[in-house]
């Protein structure tokens, strides 16, 4: 019998929209906040998943949010179309567990995604039973394909691509001089990469000096004040934009001042959504731009599901039949509090009858026996339920398993 689940989610990808596309529908920390409190205040229980590949919402319930998408995105200049791609019900389970497990990322098994999907949901706060089973069994899903596969044992993520595609493109690990802006946690990935690929000259410029500082102790490097980044440029030769800005924060006018009379380029490559470079900076002359999508098309060429994700989607396969026990679980509760609620008006009938044929007893006694009574009711039924339960989520997962 195929599990019933009110559970949704719609938004776009890398998939189906171009970077263009997905920057206007980026949402800054304080805009997704504000849009969880009018959902909350509405009844409604959703989380949002903005990173830079992908912009989702998932919900539970009977509300259709496809029309405030389509809304939303128009409001914002964008005509979706076929971009927009909603799943429900366990599709959009297993859809939401395959994001976990990178294995719907820009980088196949990426390490970053599982702890955005983890924070998405923290941030949506506490949302219903069956968006906390999901988002828990997804964190599980994606923490096991990480543990048991070649993916974990093999971990990437835009920084490190981002890092490979920088650094064959012209510029080796003893002449680099590399420029990381920003100091999230997409920048921390650069600069780990950097200094684990050999790379000595790296420095972070920032907006927040505190912030830049603490990173770069954190690794060892070099920091600058926004204010030097001019004379920063000049003597880079790879520039890492990883900030969560809005806008544009590197004019092309900028770039081509800080490559003009070098004999290498200057290879940029922005990372941000929105996009942080101005795309004109791509015809200059001594500036290789790259951009996410220009990511994408040189790591991620297409080609045949490998072993490794054979074995993840088998495990997401597990992971799907244990949320099902898990809900089927749930949804025996109010029976098996029906049973309790009945066994416990027997045991005060039978102790009643019992008390009745008995003479000379003091209320505290006649207590003790009542007391009794209940004690034995549940020290029978509360057993057998728990071993009902998790009968029926092992059930889930050995059927996986033997299938």
């Amino acid at each position: 019998m195929p599990l019933e689940l009110t559970f949704h989610a719609i938004g776009v990808s890398h998939h189906t929209a171009s970077v263009r596309v997905r920057e206007q529908l980026a949402l800054m920390e304080a805009e997704v906040a504000s849009w969880l409190d009018r959902q909350r205040a509405a009844g409604r229980s959703t989380a949002v998943l903005s990173t830079c590949n992908r912009f989702e919402i998932y919900w539970s319930g009977g509300d259709d949010l496809e029309r405030w998408f389509r809304d939303f995105a128009r409001d914002r200049g964008v005509e979706l179309g076929t971009a927009l791609t909603r799943s429900d019900g366990e599709t959009a389970v297993r859809h939401v567990f395959s994001v976990a497990a990178g294995l719907e990322s820009q980088i196949l098994g990426e390490t970053e995604i599982l702890g955005q999907v983890r924070r998405a949901y923290q941030t949506a706060g506490a949302q219903g039973r069956e968006m906390d089973a999901v988002f828990k069994g997804a964190d599980a899903a994606g923490r096991r394909v990480r543990r048991e596969t070649a993916l974990g044992r093999h971990p990437a993520s835009v920084s490190s691509a981002a890092v490979d595609v920088g650094l064959a493109s012209g510029v080796d690990c003893t002449s680099a001089n590399a420029v990381v802006l920003g100091a999230g946690e997409v920048a921390d990935g650069v600069i780990r990469t950097l200094v684990e690929r050999g790379v000595r000259r790296v420095t972070l410029v920032n907006r927040h000096p505190e912030r830049a500082a603490a990173l770069a102790v954190k690794w060892g490097v070099g920091s600058r004040p926004w204010s030097d980044i001019a004379p920063t440029l000049r003597h880079a030769n790879l520039l890492f934009v990883t900030t969560g800005a809005k806008h544009t924060l590197v004019r092309g006018e900028d770039l081509a001042a800080a490559a003009a009379g070098r004999e290498s380029n200057l290879v940029v490559l922005d990372l941000g959504v929105p996009r942080n470079v101005d795309p004109a900076t791509r015809g200059l002359r001594g500036i290789r731009l790259f951009n996410l999508d220009d990511l994408q098309e040189l790591c991620c060429p297409a080609g045949h599901p490998s072993i490794a994700v054979a074995e993840a989607q088998r495990i997401l396969n597990q992971e799907m039949r244990r949320l099902e026990g898990t809900i089927r679980a749930r949804s025996a509760g109010s029976r098996l509090a029906e049973l309790h609620r009945v066994g416990l008006i027997l045991a005060h009938q039978e102790a009643d009858r019992a008390l009745a044929l008995i003479d000379r007893l003091s209320d505290g006694e006649r207590q003790i026996i009542r007391d009794m009574a209940e004690r034995l009711v549940r020290r029978v039924l509360y057993p057998v339920s728990r071993s009902l339960r998790d009968d029926l989520v092992e059930e889930a997962v050995t059927k996986t398993r033997t299938a």
